[in-house]
């Protein structure tokens, strides 16, 4: 008997009856596309992989139900508006049901949030958030017609209808996260003086004219859903409420609804529509809720699940009927079949730092180049199709391999080396596991980093690896180990900036600290502190050391705070930064300190004093340390250099997205 029986107790839903309450919900994680937008061999095998656990449902995210103008050249996402997609469609639905799993797919336009050179609207209220704009266009805002209403409604029709002859179990419409049917139920981007907008009745009309519709065209067989959100979280008036979901939902029930999931965000709103590390799990759990009070039909919750137990007590409680597992279903596809046997410890479980997946995306966005959608801890995430993990496939022939380091890289590559069957040493010069991961669990708000080193632990435990605390490695221990291959992951060292720095030896009484002494140490620091480096490890060491109730300053060389970090993390670190009065003087091109202690930023705005200073952070500059690989190359072992040891200066040097996926393809090919 499984140890979580609410979560693995069937249900009915709709015409559809589901082996559990776990849902991959609809991301546009999976969606890989060719030049004419149909399924690729690698969309297929990411969706099949995660079907093989056996959800009770999953789906295929926002899929867009609009035809474009005829100008634009879509590259992104799966479209639904004419019947050529539909073989496409139905290779990968035939493909997912050879796993006994309930599979759907999100109908979907974007409105002011969407890549293309027109942007739907209801009232011509852009949305509060660039980051969705495709690079290639500068997007005009089309107020919608009575007619083009009535043409989007029937276009959702014709979407749906294409879906039930691909075979699908059931479609969800998606009206949340301020897309087009959100934006027309939000009265703030809703100001329609016709039957579109004013009252909720009204606001909601091209909702529910889309719902029955959708109905009509699928027919009792297949399961419909709606997607809203429990609460926008707009700064002032006009958001939606969840006094406003709660008055939506018995609407939606009685116009044919089989469940609701309930999200919750806008682009540009107070919280965000992917919740980063710094948002509490189940963060969204009390909107669905509320929503469930009211309907006898099933209702989804979402937001940072990423334990299978909370997903359990979550349904135990009754505060949903169905968990959506998202990131958690990308970072580790086996969660629901782990959680099946009782397996929870080797859950790889989400961190929701968010630089692999949204970030990712929203950047490639940007570039002109959608789709790209990867996961900081899973690099095999839409690579399913060519990162064949074969346990134990080099067992027959291992080698001997040295990993030197265990910090994040060190981790992964012991890890997959061993994984694959081959005899691991991992040796690490400290007495704890993870390097600087320790260190970052210590800002606040990042604890949850560290969650990832007892997986590795038991990883490491389960995969034979020899494990060497407190070893300082060096050529008479390399010799006496005589490895085969050598994994060199020893890091990098913060450094003094020299070429920033002006007058460090007129200081009398300034304390001159590095990041990595500050936070390994725990050192004391005075009450006024300088801290050189804005971007993801001087902005963090920051908050840090504010909290303490310390005046703090950053001064960081280029133009932007925290680049490194996913947009996400930003948002809420940047924000801290306001709420505690952090001090950031960006472009800053040297820091004088005169015979009197007295500190001065120079940059574009001219020279600025920074009164009282007695402490200065370095956190801006660091080296590689990888003098052990030409050790081990000098006796003739092929020899790789992974993580900080590798790269501190490329755009994603020193990230763990950056890392763990480095470590992992020169290890999976060992």
């Amino acid at each position: 008997m499984t140890q979580l029986p609410q979560l693995f107790s069937p249900m009915k839903i709709g015409p559809m009856q589901v082996k559990n309450r776990i849902m991959m919900p609809g991301m546009s994680a999976g969606q890989m596309l060719d030049a004419d937008l149909n399924v690729t061999p690698e969309m297929i095998a990411y969706f099949v992989e995660r079907a093989k656990a056996e959800p009770g449902l999953m789906a295929v995210g926002a899929s867009e139900v609009v035809p474009p103008p005829a100008v634009d050249k879509p590259r992104f996402p799966l479209s639904l508006y004419d019947d050529k997609w539909i073989p496409s469609l139905k290779q990968l639905v035939d493909a997912v049901h050879e796993y006994d799993t309930k599979f759907g797919i999100q109908l979907w336009t974007g409105g002011t949030q969407s890549s293309g050179s027109v942007h739907l609207s209801p009232s011509g209220i852009p949305s509060m958030a660039a980051a969705v704009v495709d690079a290639r266009y500068v997007p005009k805002l089309k107020v919608l017609t009575v007619d083009d209403i009535k043409q989007v409604v029937q276009h959702f029709a014709d979407a749906a209808r294409r879906c039930k002859q691909a075979g699908f179990d059931f479609v969800e419409i998606h009206a949340g996260h301020g897309y087009l049917i959100s934006a027309f139920l939000t009265p703030y981007f809703n100001r329609r003086t016709d039957e579109y907008g004013g009252s909720l009745e009204n606001r909601s009309r091209f909702l529910v004219e889309i719902l029955r519709a959708v109905r009509e065209a699928v027919g009792a067989d297949t399961g419909v859903g709606v997607k809203i959100n429990g609460e926008d979280f707009l700064a002032g008036e006009g958001g939606w409420t969840v006094q406003d979901a709660v008055a939506l939902a018995p609407l939606l029930e009685r116009e044919g609804a089989d469940y609701i999931s309930v999200t919750a965000g806008v682009m540009g709103g107070t919280r965000l529509t992917i919740p980063p590390m710094y948002e509490k799990q189940g963060c969204f759990t009390d909107l669905a809720e509320a929503v469930k009070q009211v309907v006898s039909i099933p209702v989804a919750t979402i937001g940072r699940i990423k334990n299978p137990v909370m997903a359990n007590d979550l349904v135990a409680r009754g505060v949903a009927d169905i968990v959506c597992m998202g990131r958690a279903m990308i970072v580790d596809s086996e969660v629901v079949s782990k959680a099946r046997r009782g397996d929870i410890a080797d859950v790889r479980q989400c961190l929701a730092d968010c630089r692999g997946c949204a970030d990712h995306e929203m950047r490639s966005i940007r570039r002109g180049s959608p789709g790209q959608v990867s996961c900081v801890l899973n690099p095999r995430m839409q690579r399913e199709s060519v990162c064949i993990d074969i346990e134990g496939a080099s067992r027959d022939n291992p080698k001997k391999i040295l990993v030197i380091g265990a910090g994040l890289a060190g981790l992964e590559a012991a890890r997959r080396t061993a994984f694959s069957g081959h005899q691991v040493v991992l040796c690490e010069s400290r007495s704890w596991l993870g390097g600087q991961i320790r260190y970052a669990a210590m800002i606040p708000g990042r604890h949850e980093i560290a969650d990832m080193l007892p997986w590795y632990e038991l990883q490491l435990q389960k995969h034979g690896v020899e494990v060497r605390l407190n070893t300082k490695v060096d050529v008479s221990l390399i010799k006496a180990l005589n490895p085969d291959v050598v994994f060199v992951a020893t890091g990098s060292v913060a450094q003094v900036p020299q070429n920033m720095l002006e007058g460090l030896s007129n200081a009398r009484n300034i304390e001159f600290v590095m990041i990595d002494d500050l936070l390994e140490e725990k050192i004391e620091v005075g009450d006024n502190v300088l801290v050189v480096g804005g971007d993801q490890i001087g902005m963090q060491a920051a908050d840090y050391l504010s909290e303490g109730g310390r005046s703090v300053v950053v001064a960081e060389a280029h133009n932007h705070f925290a680049q490194k970090l996913a947009a996400n993390d930003r948002w809420y670190l940047v924000g801290r930064a306001i709420e505690k009065k952090v001090g950031r003087v960006k472009n800053v091109s040297h820091i004088e300190i005169d015979s009197e202690d007295q500190v001065w930023l120079n940059n574009d705005q001219g020279r600025q004093h920074v009164p009282g200073v007695n402490t200065v952070v370095f956190a801006s500059e660091r080296r590689s340390d990888r003098a052990l690989a030409e050790v081990a190359r000098s006796l003739g072992i092929e020899t790789h250099v992974v993580g900080d040891a590798f790269d501190v200066t490329s755009e994603d040097a020193g990230t763990i997205f950056a890392n763990v996926a480095q470590a992992y393809d020169i290890a999976r090919r060992i």
